[in-house]
């Protein structure tokens, strides 16, 4: 039997599978111009994929209610250096850092987010491989910005005794 070499594998995958490069799991390059999508469909897809750990507002709340410590939110993330958001306690070996967010990484991210950062990423995203759904997802992230009043002005957050108001509220009636 041969002997093979970590450093001839490339990098490794979880969960003890074949180890291959990251350039196996790129599908495009990152000057990579995306293709017509729909930010409709990438909105749904959104909430489908991401919404329960990322937040699309600026103060990272995943909606009216409540704060997301479990990714860093994904407003005005098109065009922003990797790294920049605070993730809760998570050190710097579980994030990517290093990348521009346009459109060839954010699709190769989506594709295979482990891959992509090369470390002991938390997050339980297994990818996207469909290219359409990942064109409109990118379609949709690149509205998440300050040119998105609904998005970057949200009604204010509830206060945290709000449910204890309620009760007081329906205790009274």
């Amino acid at each position: 039997m041969p002997v093979v070499k970590c450093e001839d594998m490339g990098s490794s995958t979880i969960g003890g599978g074949a180890a291959r490069s990251a350039d196996a799991f790129e599908d495009v390059a990152a000057d990579f111009s995306l293709p017509a999508g729909s930010i409709k469909k990438g909105e749904k897809y959104f909430k489908k994929y991401c919404s329960q750990c990322h937040s699309i507002y600026p103060d990272n709340r995943l909606s009216r209610g409540g704060q997301t410590t479990l990714g860093p939110t994904l407003f005005n993330i098109y065009g922003r250096a990797s790294g920049m958001e605070e993730i809760g306690n998570k050190m710097g070996t579980e994030r990517v850092e290093g990348v521009l967010w346009i459109d060839g990484p954010l699709m190769n991210y989506m594709k295979n987010p482990r891959v992509m950062a090369q470390a002991g990423i938390q997050m339980n995203f297994r990818g996207i491989p469909d290219f359409q759904i990942r064109c409109d997802i990118v379609h949709y992230l690149k509205t998440l910005s300050w040119d998105n009043e609904e998005i970057s002005n949200p009604p204010e957050k509830p206060s945290s005794l709000a449910p204890v108001r309620w009760m007081q509220k329906m205790r009274e009636q």
